[in-house]
Parts: C-alpha cells; sequence; structure tokens
C-alpha cells in the first residue's frame, strides 16, 4: 500500500493568501474579524460579524481567477475564485510540474453550498421585480440559470478546467466535516495505486447574510468578533471567507521528484450519528468511535500524540461534545498533548474549515510549534488536555484533527511530521 504525504498547501483567508501570511497570524495571535452589514431578507440589513476577505485587487493573483470564471460565465463564485487561487498556490508550494493535456491528477472539493450566494443575491434583484399581470409567472425562465448555478458538478468541471486535470474529480458535502472525507477519499486513491497525485480543496464565501441567518435562529451565531472555544463564556461562532488547497502524493512519487513532504497522512476515522440535524448525540459518542478507529487503523499510541486541533465550534452543545468524546475515547490512557482550535484566527468556514484547519496544522508541525487560542482563558476551558492559550514550542511528532458536522458526520485525522 502506497504511503500518503503531503507537499503543498494553499490557505486563502482573510488574514491573508499563501503559507506564510496565515502562519505568521498564527504565530502572533491576528484575527481579521469585523462586524459586516449583510442583506438577509428584502429590505432588512444586519452587521454581523464575519472574518471577510479583502477586495479582489488587494488578493494578489486573485484577478486572474475571478477573470477566468467571467470568461465560463461564472461571474460571482467567490468561493471558486478564492478555492482556485488556493490550488494554484498550493501546486506552487509543492513544486509540482505536469502535462495539462495527459495527467491523472484529480480533486476532490467540499463547498458548503456552491453557487447559493450568487443565486440568492441575483434573486433578491429578481423579486423586487414586478410580476407580468396578463399571464402566469415565467417560473421555468426566471429560476432554472440561477438553479443550474447551484450543481456542485459544474465547480468539479471549472477547477478542472482551469488547471487542465482529468483525474478522479468529485465533491463532498458532509457539513462542517467535508474537508476530513474529502483528503481520506484523495487518500484512498493513492493507496490503492489509482493515482500519484491528488488535490483537496474547497471554498466559503459570503454575498448575504441568508444563509446565516439560519445559525442566528438557532442562536448559535456570535453577537461579536470574540469566538472562544472551550471557555465557558463561548456565546458561539461567525463565518470566515476564504479557502484551502492541499496536494497529496504517493511517497514514492514525491520521492522520486526530489519534493520535500511537509507531513505524512496516516489515515482517519468516520462515522454518522444518524440522529438529529443540529443537536449532536451525546448518548451514542460517535465522534468517539471514530477517534479509536483512526487510532487503531493506524496503529497509533495516544503517547504519541503531540497535539490535537478540535473543531471547536464555540458552542455549548458542540464543545460539550468534543469534549466528552475525547476524554472517553481517551480512557485510561496517559498522553502529553495538548490542544489549540483555530477558528477565531480565520473564522468558521463551515464545509472549507475542515481543509482549512487541516493545513493550520500541518502547518504547526512544520514549525513544531502550537499556535494560541484566541480569546480563550485556560482556567474556564472543559476539556480533557489542557488547551494551549499561549504559543507554545515543542516537538509534535503526531497530531489529532477533529472534526464534527450538523447532520452528525464526525471524523478524526492523524498526520505526522516527516
Amino acid at each position: 500500500m502506497n504511503d500518503v504525504v503531503i507537499t503543498g498547501v494553499g490557505p486563502v483567508t482573510s488574514v491573508g493568501a499563501g503559507a506564510e501570511a496565515l502562519w505568521d497570524s498564527l504565530a502572533n495571535g491576528r484575527s481579521n474579524a469585523a462586524p459586516r452589514p449583510l442583506l438577509v431578507d428584502l429590505g432588512r440589513v444586519e452587521l454581523l460579524p464575519v472574518a471577510s476577505m479583502p477586495d479582489v485587487p488587494e488578493v494578489p493573483g486573485l484577478d486572474l481567477h475571478t477573470a477566468y470564471l467571467k470568461s465560463q460565465d461564472a461571474e460571482g463564485y467567490r468561493d471558486l475564485a478564492y478555492a482556485l487561487l488556493a490550488i494554484e498556490l498550493a501546486l506552487a508550494d509543492a513544486g509540482l510540474d505536469y502535462d495539462r493535456d495527459e495527467n491523472n491528477i484529480g480533486v476532490i472539493q467540499a463547498f458548503e453550498a456552491p453557487g447559493v450566494e450568487r443565486t440568492v443575491g441575483e434573486l433578491f434583484g429578481l423579486f423586487g421585480k414586478p410580476l407580468p399581470t396578463d399571464a402566469p409567472p415565467p417560473v421555468y425562465d426566471m429560476l432554472s440559470p440561477y438553479f443550474y448555478s447551484m450543481q456542485p458538478f459544474l465547480y468539479v468541471h471549472l477547477v478542472g478546467k482551469a488547471f487542465g486535470l482529468h483525474g478522479f474529480s468529485t465533491s463532498v458535502h458532509n457539513a462542517c466535516s467535508s474537508g476530513a472525507f474529502a483528503l481520506d477519499l484523495a487518500a484512498q486513491r493513492i493507496r490503492a495505486g489509482h493515482a500519484d497525485v491528488m488535490i483537496v480543496a474547497a471554498g466559503e464565501a459570503f454575498d448575504t447574510g441568508v444563509r446565516l441567518e439560519w445559525f442566528r435562529r438557532l442562536e448559535l451565531y456570535a453577537q461579536t468578533t470574540q469566538m472562544c472555544p472551550f471557555d465557558t463564556k463561548r456565546q458561539g461562532f461567525y463565518v470566515g471567507e476564504g479557502a484551502a488547497a492541499i496536494v497529496l502524493e504517493s511517497e514514492q512519487h514525491a520521492s522520486s521528484r526530489g519534493a520535500r513532504p511537509f507531513a505524512k497522512y496516516l489515515g482517519g476515522g468516520f462515522t454518522q450519528q444518524s440522529w438529529k440535524q443540529v443537536i449532536p448525540d451525546v448518548r451514542s459518542a460517535q465522534l468517539s468511535a471514530a477517534i479509536t478507529r483512526a487510532m487503531t487503523t493506524t496503529a497509533t499510541r495516544w503517547e504519541e500524540i503531540d497535539l490535537i486541533t478540535p473543531h471547536g465550534a464555540c458552542t455549548q452543545l458542540s464543545d460539550g461534545y468534543e469534549s466528552s468524546c475525547l476524554e472517553q475515547a481517551m480512557a485510561e490512557h496517559k498522553t502529553d498533548a495538548i490542544a489549540t482550535a483555530f477558528k477565531p484566527h480565520v473564522g468558521h468556514m463551515l464545509a472549507a474549515s475542515g481543509v482549512i484547519e487541516m493545513v493550520c496544522a500541518i502547518l504547526a508541525l512544520k514549525h513544531q510549534t502550537v499556535p494560541a487560542t484566541l480569546n480563550t482563558d485556560a482556567e474556564n476551558t472543559r476539556l480533557p488536555v489542557p488547551l494551549a492559550t499561549i504559543p507554545v514550542q515543542r516537538e509534535i511528532r503526531k497530531v489529532l484533527k477533529l472534526s464534527t458536522g450538523f447532520t452528525g458526520h464526525d471524523a478524526a485525522s492523524l498526520f505526522q511530521a516527516v
């Protein structure tokens, strides 16, 4: 079986584009979250905290990708434009050259709601216009162009066309755990010998606050730009814009071209709660089972884990579920691991959160440093391992990344320093 290594990362976030900008922000505890006016209904604007991307001219290289999407009649897909830039950065980071006409490189992508932001924005304009009174509304003519633009296969096509990729490509839609599932699916292709190189990419953007209204009505959305993971004073999350991409290769292929990997992806454990949409099933503790499967299938011992990066959604139910499941999975095992949570830096990027946070974890492995968890008081946290509230330099051999999403998708992913 082929070992899978990570040779390139491409983060594009509100704190900057590229691994250097992201690490500088993580190491120095910065976040660019700020209140932003967003249209949430016809005639109603709300001021909501968001970790927003800068305008296109302020992001080096982004204009080329927005121009490409415009040429494909896909103008306005900001989440996809960010993902295209992230893939470009990841490929450059990996130093990967390939034949655009003949290759077997595929992309597994994760988007929460492809095309929805553009569609909702256009529908706001459509609904504001008077309908004809002398004939039935032309529903198909009015709506079909919008709903076609929300098909996930369109994003798969546009990514492949942009980079000339011809391998196994598809999309994953497992809520906030999408990135973990996508990465494992890509790794499976490599381990099975079906591909030497795969890319995982995800993106997120918000042009309106319509999708955020659901979180607000559930009282999960933060009122301020202070996300406090696992702290008793936590009061919800705010979303973030941007994207991330990861280049995976077989260890043999990376070695053959002289590439130096960032890390090795050991594998993961995955479960489905099959219970409620927004409430985790604490009784079944499926995340605990996912953690145990990841540890067992990769032959990893708890004493080898130096860093745990939880999902850290900053809600009472989600944080409590993660904490209790981690404690159950650890049982009587001893570990010197510490934890850190990344969402306060870049916001909750929904389906893209797993990919960007895996990039953060990989950078922590590279720099052998645990970034601080922002806005959190160590004395008020509820986790079975210490939560870093200041940067900690230490040996990091293996990282355990946790993901838990709405509708009960749980994942645990393991990475090793190389």
